[in-house]
């Protein structure tokens, strides 16, 4: 049951990046650690911009596997349960298993990136930045020109590309 007046408390105290953090943070499974990621995450802050904890997405989806991660996210949150922990029957809380993080496209950053995804036992560590060749066109055309100067600077001269690292586990 939802209690509209702790959703206002944690509204007006929390940024939509904390609860995204959150979520991170209650999640262990096979070679994921949430607080380890999240830890690392705040010590590295300089290398992102934004994160989101999801299920994969697929573009374009014409077989609909984003849309099936959506609703198996909302069933789990739909048919979740606080369990004891000497309770045989355990909920996942947040069933995720890929970050997708938003940092300025360059090299240097995105190195690093890749390493905190080795570091962080990944089982798939790739970039989308609209410039790949399997990519159908349109969607790549579209990452491509919406990633252009997508984070903003003090003025527009100093705008700058974004990519987007993702991590997935399995």
């Amino acid at each position: 049951m939802i209690d509209i007046s702790n959703i206002e408390q944690i509204a007006a105290s929390y940024s939509p990046q904390e609860l995204f953090a959150a979520l991170v943070w209650q999640r262990r499974f096979n070679e994921f650690d949430g607080p380890e990621v999240i830890t690392d995450l705040v010590n590295h802050s300089d290398l992102w911009e934004s994160f989101l904890f999801t299920k994969p997405i697929y573009a374009p989806d014409k077989t609909g596997l984003s849309f099936n991660g959506v609703l198996e996210t909302l069933l789990a949150m739909a048919n979740y349960r606080p369990m004891p922990e000497h309770s045989m029957m355990h909920f996942i809380p947040y069933p995720a298993d890929t970050l997708y993080i938003l940092a300025e496209n360059q090299d240097i950053i995105v190195a690093q990136l890749m390493d905190l995804g080795k570091k962080w036992r990944a089982d798939d560590v790739g970039i989308c930045d609209g410039n790949h060749e399997e990519e159908d066109w349109d969607f790549r055309d579209y990452i491509s020109m919406r990633l252009r100067r997508a984070l903003w600077g003090e003025n527009f001269k100093r705008d700058r590309d974004a990519v987007i690292v993702y991590y997935w586990w399995d």
